[in-house]
């Protein structure tokens, strides 16, 4: 039972019932009752409180790695939901987390004071005539394509439907049609945005331009709460020709490495920011199920995409890639279909190669590490030979090393037009390093580790903010590269007193109580925190 499923209960009842929660597994909370009685008064939502039943599944994200504790969630189901929660944060003096869909590879979706659930605002509204998308911060990828497809419309979205809209634009949002499309946030032409101050603004080219241009990029949880979004989508009543190809690595056979070294170098020189614009497409380095290998299980390059043309065009594309095998009809695997965009993504994502061989499946056990880095300059076979060597090496199976190639429309508008800086690298790689249990811990992180290694000095120096890592160094510089400074004078104007801090927030780390805070606090009458 959570509380905001009994909001026309006698109020000293809902009182009770919190205070009997309020000094479970978060300790004594550093807010007072009276202001959580008055949230709760005003919500249509509901709040979860530490301690209370639901507790553990609400604060809940998918990367379960990252395990935190927060004191209040409050789901909102509307605007002014957010800000009751808003107005609740402030005058307890805590530090402010949105989470729309939680899919942050760092964990920062939630923190341990209070996180504003924004699922409950799925709007989505599709004006035809126009065509313009307006949709909230809850909308689901499953949600969107499946409407957009209805009205042959599309925007740029992301391989996994549950991961919500939000977080993935404000990161810049890659997906199997950004090199024909551009990033999802590409897309945006205005914003609705809930500040720290309760404060709800839109921000376009004419109005809060500033603050329209670091939503774009900036990384969500960094200037305010985002409340709406409105996209001007791709007109598009056509299907794609989807394709898979794979190269086995057998028991390790040197010519079978030798062969997806040269793939590799092939994919970067031909396929990324020099390639067809029309071809979006990612490359695996995995295990797949194999009864025929020793150990259940083949290492092999996988590569899936989509082209937008006929299955002819698409094969002459391909041409490059058959031409580095001794023998395309052993060597590689065609997969073929031709599909609108939703079915084809699904199919794309569900397996990895055109034998039926289904991606790899992960326990809900198993704890997941994610990193990445941009790579400009193309390199030879021989230097993506260290990266081929180490995921060899990987000690656990469920590892895995991907490539998404940039180019096309990515690199359409300019590093500076917008928040998203990266327009010129020419593949993305990045890795999730697996552990069921905590004795392997050590060994996957140190894996990753040694990837890095390897393929930070083949980059350029910047990060993918989708992807981000704790413990990142030099990570502002990483994501934003040139921006960072117009970046953080947005934060400085919109967000001044970093309400929405977190460990890889562009602002400083607040001090407990900024001084409007305390302002406001005093003004209530409210003494220190005995009445908790």
């Amino acid at each position: 039972m959570t509380h905001g499923d009994h909001r026309h209960h006698h109020h000293h009842s809902r009182e009770a019932k919190w205070k009997t929660f309020k000094t479970k597994e978060s300790g004594l909370p550093n807010y007072k009752q009276k202001h959580l009685d008055k949230l709760q008064q005003r919500l249509s939502g509901r709040i979860q409180l530490a301690g209370a039943p639901g507790y553990n599944d609400d604060r809940m994200v998918f990367m379960h790695t990252y395990q935190q504790y927060p004191q209040v969630i409050v789901f909102c189901e509307c605007e002014t939901d957010v800000i009751a929660a808003l107005e609740f944060a402030l005058k307890s003096r805590l530090q402010v987390t949105a989470r729309s869909g939680g899919h942050c590879t760092a964990g920062y979706s939630v923190n341990d004071q209070v996180v504003i659930d924004t699922s409950g605002l799925n709007h989505l509204v599709v004006d035809c005539e126009t065509p313009k998308v307006c949709c909230g911060p809850g909308v689901t990828f499953r949600k969107l394509n499946r409407m957009l497809d209805h009205h042959k419309l599309h925007l740029p979205g992301g391989g996994c439907e549950t991961v919500n809209v939000a977080g993935y634009m404000m990161g810049g949002g890659y997906g199997f049609t950004s090199r024909l499309f551009g990033m999802n946030c590409d897309r945006v032409i205005g914003v609705k945005v809930a500040l720290a101050d309760g404060t709800v603004v839109t921000a376009n080219a004419d109005e809060n331009a500033d603050l329209f241009w670091a939503i774009r990029g900036g990384t969500g949880n960094q200037f305010g709460i985002l409340l709406e979004v409105i996209y001007d989508p791709v007109p598009l009543d056509r299907k794609f020709f989807g394709f898979g190809l794979r190269w086995n690595m057998r028991h390790k056979h040197e010519a079978d490495i030798q062969r997806v070294c040269r793939v590799l170098e092939t994919l970067q020189a031909e396929y990324s920011n020099t390639g067809p614009a029309k071809m979006g497409h990612q490359a695996l380095l995995m295990y797949l199920p194999d009864a025929d290998h020793p150990d259940g299980q083949i290492p092999c390059l996988s590569l899936r995409g989509l082209y937008d043309g006929t299955r002819a065009e698409a094969e002459a594309a391909l041409d490059p890639l058959l031409a580095t095998l001794e023998d395309p009809r052993k060597d590689v695997e065609i997969w073929t279909h031709k599909h609108h965009y939703t079915r084809l993504n699904e199919l794309l994502l569900q397996t990895a190669n055109p034998a039926g061989h289904d991606m790899p499946t992960v326990s809900m056990n198993t704890k997941p590490l994610v990193e990445g880095w941009l790579i400009e300059e193309h390199h030879s076979a021989d230097r993506w030979r260290g990266v081929v060597d180490h995921f060899l090496d990987a000690p656990d199976k469920t590892c895995f090393i991907a490539m998404e190639f940039y180019g096309g429309a990515i690199a359409d508008p300019k590093p500076d037009e917008m928040a998203f800086f990266h327009r010129t690298p020419s593949v993305d790689l990045f890795s999730w390093a697996f552990w069921t249990f905590d004795t392997h811990k050590d060994a996957s992180i140190g894996w990753l580790d040694g990837l890095g290694a390897i393929a930070g000095p083949m980059g350029n120096g910047h990060r993918y903010q989708n992807y981000p890592r704790r413990g990142t160094k030099d990570f502002l510089r990483a994501y934003f590269g040139s921006n960072l400074p117009r970046l953080q004078e947005a934060k400085a104007k919109f967000d001044p007193h970093n309400m929405f801090w977190f460990e890889q927030s562009i602002g400083p780390k607040p001090d407990r109580q900024p001084p409007e805070q305390e302002a406001l606090a005093d003004e209530t009458g409210d003494e220190r925190h005995d009445d908790r």
